[in-house]
């Protein structure tokens, strides 16, 4: 009596499980009755006109717990049987009597997982699926869907993900035709995070999707280092359900990377805790995803280098970044280069040979506002630049000790004052007596030059900038991931974007310097009051040439 009031109830109504017919909902369900990337459901689907027409035969067999048989029953198991031997003939595979006894095996326990879903209806499952409405789900026949990923049904023993859940803007997953995978291990020295933030930075930079883990180490630079390009995508993919993205202490990196238009991606239900055992089936989607996949380091037993086997039988190009063959971290990745399972990665700044041409913005990290102002302060800029040069040119004070530098060449004041203190070089002592003498009047220039140059500043440039030195004098030049983090520790939070804006327009006027991913404030002194004067010795109807020779003086 159930099943006719079934078929009269209003389609405003929800339905019963057993009359599913949404094809994203029954590849939902299926991946739940699955567990995981199951080939033997992947030749069920092979062999069925639509995963609604399986996800209802599976439902209609009888529980493996239930006592008794009828024919209903039986006809549901004979109707999935011959799904499983037509899809299995279709994947070019022969199959035994032992594969079809270990099939039943196998499909009862799909039927058990299900078993919970039963007592809902559609519309409570579709809530479940997309975790009430936070997650999108990609089927194959969405035009999202991420093509290269079918390439794990070459093998009949492999399995392509039946959907995709994600997070953030699901065009990201086509937006490069041919994506860069950037991995290594999470316990990573300063070379292997370097490594994967310089080349996922640049690659970002020239429009290529950059696809990593989310992991520690080596995977959170590489999302770091693309998302520090401006405008630049990253896909990051989990072991587990969206509910259950990890490690927590890259939250706020997810939350950048969905905010910069980037996307958090899993082929496993919301719900589903990351295992163990999942995060190597998650490297067959990051190696099939890319087209190329750098290893920029890795341990003797990482990860990683699970991801690189994944590629070279999908037939993908894979890269590593060798090291000192007396550092543990640098075993995986010399074996691969070794083996001849990888080519030997030769540069980190230079991606002509590993990356197809460019095709995004020229200048990753220009907006439309910092297109605006350029023109404006072109001749500023180009002043700043010079007298840069000229002080990277310029020779440093004598002393036993080099005087360290930012900026790749601009000597530190810091260090400048310290080398000064040498007293075992006369010069140096008498220098230091001369500097004694006039240190009042050097504060008070700095003072004035600091506030003229906070007076062209918005609010938020100046606190940026403030952030920026706060962070230089710490620690040194901050990334860009740890100037945000020291920006949200002060109560300012800035999306990337935004953020790379005013960066963008504090370097246009000199104050700051990009380079490898750090953030360089250039000191007030030598370049407020620098722009100060400039300015003084131009006349109101001077033009721009003049204002470039002034900058020089």
């Amino acid at each position: 009596m159930a099943q006719p009031m079934m078929k009269t109830m209003p389609e405003s109504q929800p339905q019963p499980m057993a009359m599913v017919e949404s094809d994203w909902l029954a590849r939902t369900v299926l991946t739940l009755a699955a567990d995981g990337p199951d080939a033997f459901m992947i030749a069920c689907l092979l062999g069925s006109d639509q995963a609604a027409d399986l996800c209802r035969n599976l439902i209609e067999l009888r529980a493996p717990n239930q006592a008794g048989t009828d024919s209903h029953h039986d006809a549901a198991r004979t109707r999935l049987d011959e799904r499983f031997l037509k899809g299995t003939a279709r994947w070019g595979r022969q199959t035994s009597p032992e594969d079809l006894t270990r099939f039943h095996k196998i499909s009862n326990s799909w039927r058990r997982r299900l078993t919970p879903l039963l007592a809902m209806d559609t519309d409570q499952v579709r809530t479940i699926m997309t975790g009430g409405g936070r997650f999108w789900v990609l089927t194959p026949s969405d035009p999202c869907w991420p093509g290269q990923v079918d390439d794990l049904a070459r093998r009949s023993d492999w399995a392509p993900p039946l959907c995709l859940w994600g997070q953030g803007n699901p065009e990201t997953l086509i937006c490069c035709d041919r994506p860069l995978a950037v991995v290594g291990s999470r316990t990573c020295d300063e070379y292997g995070r370097s490594t994967a933030h310089q080349i996922a930075r640049k690659a970002a930079g020239e429009g290529h999707l950059v696809v990593s883990g989310g992991a520690m180490g080596t995977d959170a630079a590489a999302h770091w280092g693309a998302l520090a390009a401006g405008g630049g995508r990253t896909v990051a993919v989990f072991a587990g359900g969206l509910l259950h993205m990890g490690p927590k202490r890259n939250s706020r990196l997810f939350e950048n990377i969905e905010a910069d238009s980037g996307a958090l991606i899993s082929e496993l239900p919301p719900g589903t805790i990351p295992e163990a055992r999942r995060f190597l089936l998650r490297n067959r989607i990051i190696a099939a995803l890319a087209s190329d996949i750098v290893v920029a380091q890795a341990r003797h037993r990482s990860g990683a280098l699970n991801t690189a086997n994944w590629g070279v039988e999908l037939g993908r190009r894979v890269l590593a970044a060798p090291g000192r063959i007396d550092q543990p971290e640098n075993t995986g990745c010399n074996r691969l280069i070794h083996e001849g399972k990888a080519e030997l990665l030769l540069s980190a700044s230079d991606i002509r040979d590993i990356c197809h041409p460019a095709h995004g913005p020229v200048h990753p990290g220009k907006s439309v506002r910092q297109e605006a102002s350029a023109s404006v302060n072109t001749a500023e800029s180009r002043g700043n630049q010079t007298n840069r040069e000229n002080a990277r040119r310029a020779p440093t004070v004598g002393s036993n000790h080099p005087a360290q530098t930012i900026n790749g060449g601009q000597p530190d004041p810091t260090a400048l004052e310290q080398s000064r203190t040498d007293r075992d070089r006369p010069s140096t002592h008498s220098q230091n007596k001369e500097k004694s003498s006039t240190q009042p009047s050097n504060s008070g220039t700095d003072n004035e030059c600091k506030k003229a140059e906070d007076e062209c500043l918005t609010k938020e440039e100046a606190t940026v900038l403030a952030a920026i030195r706060a962070c230089q004098r710490r620690n040194g030049p901050p990334m860009t991931g740890q100037l945000r983090a020291e920006l949200a520790d002060q109560g300012h939070e800035f999306s990337v974007r935004h953020l790379m804006q005013l960066l963008g327009s504090l370097e246009i006027r000199g104050l700051i310097n990009m380079q490898d991913g750090c953030v360089v404030a250039e000191h007030p002194k030598n370049q407020a009051c620098q722009r100060q004067r400039s300015k003084s010795t131009i006349q109101p109807s001077a033009p721009a040439d003049s204002s470039v020779l002034g900058g020089t003086k």
